[in-house]
This record gives structure tokens, C-alpha cells and sequence, in this order.
């Protein structure tokens, strides 16, 4: 099917969407439910403020999970673009297995001050744009944290308190089950051929769980992506203390292709996918080679850090502090441009979100898509997603293709909360890989 017919498919789909949402509107929605008030999520909220990594020290590619009571830290790392240094502060909320607040107060979920500085901070070093790189680690003398779940971190300006310029969420496991699973093929006839089915069970024979089917949820994410986990998976039976989701539709991804990638590293050659680097004052443009439309090619089997990135300089001792920032040039060629929607640059390097700033424009002398990113050196992932007009859908198959060969990380998060609770408990968690074992 051509790219152009797809789009009166993803139309077709969107009109039945709107029907749906609409009967959900009529029923009362999740919304609705809270009061109003919107799940907590990660976010940007200053311009100048990039390059934000938070991750569980040791390894930088990790989820931000650690286990309750235990010496495991988190690292939180930021650049502001500037020559001075901002009075940043920090807060923590617990919130449930939706991202909302949760009903307990902080003296119940941590032990430390409502708000602390983030003081620890470093000029750049001998690069073409200064800033000022962050370093925030989780838990410390002022914070530690006393209950599992969900917990979001805001960081703010003193200058200005009731906007922050990022947050964050990050997992406080108890680690209270045994989660096993494996990724195969999808099983339903519908999804066969380019879908990858997860399958997964539970063992909860730590606990006493009066109605597991109820009392206990769980969310799945792909890649660690937010906006298309599922969160309303049922156990196909549940025996012997064991909760088992060998499900044929609710837990079916497509498996997409896998990520583009670009290495940037070094500014003195052109790496891996790179065209030209030229320095016009005051900055470095890194052109990348063209890219093409991979939908209805075969898969081909690429390493990649499933969407996300690498800070480094080649030349430098201190990545964090001796990499520059450079404008990266991305482009997509297409025979025409497609209408009724958008196109992005996707991945870690747009914080998993599509905003003016990663958009693509068409450019009709050229024929191509092109988009100019502010990226700090590093090796990248990347990929083309669609959006249509009017609807938040974030498609990553349309433009790149997909595959049931794919490599990507599936993220399992387990909750519990009895009858009695005011809160979800976080007891478990996973991360499966569809192609090791």
C-alpha cells in the first residue's frame, strides 16, 4: 500500500476514534474522574534548557528504576545555554500507576526538605556555545525515599516557582514478584507478519493478594516510550499465585524498524552517516546524508540504542562539560510532501516528544523534508514519525516501515494496591529484549 493510500486508512481510523471518544466522553473519562487535573509527565519547559539524561548510575542507557532501601542512585544531567548560573531547586511527588498525585503526604513517601538546590554545576569548557551543565543525584543527604511507586521531579528557578523548567519521572521498586516473559511473533491473525507479541506472567507468592485481578496492575512500554504503553492488560487466568498474560491482542506492538543513527562525536571527520561538517560563525552545522522512505523495504538487521543517545567528544576528557553544541541538518527525501499531517524527527533527542522545534518543512524546490536540530556531540538515534492533523497519534510505521524482527526493549512495571491502600505500590519490574533471551 502506498504512503498516499495509508493516509485515507489512518483517516478512517481516526473518524471511528472520534466516535469512541465520544462515548467515553458521554461515560465520564479519566479526566473527569481526577478532578481535571492532567497525569504528570516528562517535559521541557525552558528553551535553553537541553540535553536532559537521567538514568540510574552505571549505566546511562538504563530506565530510571531503583530499589527501595537499597545504595542504588539516580543521576539527573542538564545543560542550560548560558553563560551565568540559574538558582535551580528541586521537588518530589509521589504519584500513582497513572501518573497521578498520589493521596498521602510527602512525611509518608520521603524523608528530607519539600525543596532543595541543585548545587552542583560546572561551566563548559573551550566550546563555541557556553552553558552550564547540572548534575542532580537521587537519593542524597536531603532526600530519601520511603515508600515504592511512581514519583515525578520537578525542577524549577527560584526566579520563578510556579513554572518548572523540566520534570522527570522516575520508579521506586519493591521488588516483591517474579516477572518473566519473552517476545515472539504475534499469534493473531490480524497482527501477523510486522507485530511482536509480549507475553509475560506473575508470581506473586510473597504477597497475599485477595483479588489479583483488581489489586494488581501493570504497565508495558516499548522502548521506554510513554505515549503508547498499555495499562489496562488483564491476567489471562490467575493459579497457584501466578498471574499469566499469554494474551493474542491486547499485548501487541508493532515492532517498527530499527533507529536511524548518526555519530557526531568528533567535528574534525565526518562520522558514521554524516555528510559535512563546516564551522559558520559561531557554529558547527553537521549535514547528515539523506535519508529515505523505508516503508515496504525488507528489514535489515542494525545496531542501535533503540531511540536513544550517547554524549561524547572524541577529543575531550570531560563529555559532559568539552562537548559542543552543534545545529544538525536533517533531510528526507519524498517524490511530494504528504498532507493532512506532520512529520518529525523522533526519538531520545526530541525527549520522545514532537514539538515545533523537531518538526520537518517541506521544501518544494528540493523535494524533501528538512528539519535543523541544536544538538549537543554525541551519537544519535532518530527516526521520521507522522502525525495527522487534529489528532496526537504518534506513528513511527508510516514513514519507516515495520518488522516482527525488530530489536526493541519492552519495560514492565507491576503495581499493587489492597483495598485497604492509599497508594500503588510498585513491586515489580522487567525489562524483556525481543531478540535475547
Amino acid at each position: 500500500m502506498s504512503v498516499r493510500n495509508e493516509l485515507f486508512y489512518f483517516s478512517l481510523k481516526k473518524f471511528i476514534f472520534l466516535g469512541t471518544l465520544l462515548i467515553a466522553v458521554a461515560m465520564g473519562g479519566k479526566a473527569l474522574a481526577k478532578g481535571g487535573v492532567s497525569p504528570m509527565t516528562n517535559g521541557i519547559y525552558r528553551e535553553n534548557i537541553r540535553s536532559v539524561q537521567f538514568f540510574r548510575e552505571g549505566w546511562e542507557f538504563s530506565q530510571p528504576v531503583i530499589d527501595l532501601g537499597s545504595d542504588q542512585r539516580l543521576h539527573l544531567k542538564f545543560d542550560e545555554l548560558s553563560e551565568g548560573v540559574s538558582n535551580f531547586y528541586y521537588t518530589i511527588t509521589h504519584c500513582d500507576s497513572e501518573w497521578y498525585p498520589s493521596r498521602i503526604l510527602q512525611a509518608e513517601y520521603m524523608e528530607g526538605f519539600i525543596e532543595n538546590p541543585v548545587n552542583d554545576y560546572a561551566a563548559s569548557i573551550n566550546t563555541t556555545v557556553k552553558y552550564t551543565n547540572y548534575l542532580l543525584t537521587l537519593p542524597n543527604d536531603q532526600v530519601r525515599f520511603l515508600v515504592s511507586g511512581n514519583y515525578l521531579l520537578s525542577v524549577y528557578d527560584e526566579a520563578n516557582k510556579d513554572t518548572p523548567v523540566l520534570t522527570r519521572r522516575f520508579y521506586v521498586l519493591e521488588p516483591l514478584t517474579a516477572v518473566r516473559g519473552e517476545v515472539r511473533n504475534s499469534t493473531f491473525e490480524g497482527f501477523k507478519g510486522r507485530d511482536q507479541e509480549v507475553d509475560f506472567n506473575i508470581d506473586y507468592s510473597r504477597l497475599r493478594i485477595q483479588d489479583p485481578r483488581t489489586e494488581v496492575k501493570v504497565v508495558l512500554m516499548q522502548n521506554g516510550r510513554a505515549d503508547n504503553c498499555l495499562t489496562n492488560l488483564k491476567p489471562l487466568f490467575v493459579r497457584d499465585n501466578l498471574l499469566s498474560y499469554d494474551l493474542s491482542r491486547e499485548n501487541v506492538f508493532p515492532g517498527g524498524n530499527e533507529f536511524r543513527n548518526f555519530d557526531a562525536k568528533n567535528i574534525r571527520i565526518n562520522g558514521l552517516h554524516v555528510a559535512n561538517i563546516e564551522y559558520v560563525n559561531p557554529l558547527y552545522h553537521v549535514t547528515l546524508l539523506a535519508d529515505q522512505v523505508q516503508r515496504g523495504g525488507d528489514y535489515r538487521s542494525e545496531r542501535d540504542l533503540n531511540g536513544r543517545y550517547l554524549i561524547k567528544n572524541d577529543r575531550a576528557n570531560d563529555p559532559d562539560l568539552e562537548s559542543d553544541y552543534l545545529i544538525v541538518h536533517f533531510t528526507l527525501e519524498m517524490a511530494e510532501p504528504l498532507l493532512g499531517g506532520n512529520i518529525f524527527v523522533f526519538g531520545g533527542l526530541s525527549d520522545w516528544h514532537c514539538n515545533p522545534v523537531n518538526k520537518m518543512n517541506w521544501n518544494f524546490e528540493k523535494k524533501r523534508y528538512e528539519a535543523s536540530i541544536m544538538l549537543k556531540q554525541g551519537f544519535y538515534d532518530y527516526q521520521y514519525v507522522y502525525i495527522q492533523s487534529g489528532d496526537s497519534h504518534i506513528d513511527n510505521t508510516l514513514l519507516e516501515g515495520s518488522h516482527v524482527e525488530t530489536e526493541n526493549d519492552y519495560h514492565l512495571f507491576v503495581y499493587y494496591r489492597s483495598f485497604a491502600s492509599r497508594y500503588d505500590k510498585l513491586i515489580g519490574y522487567r525489562t524483556i529484549n525481543s531478540v535475547k533471551r
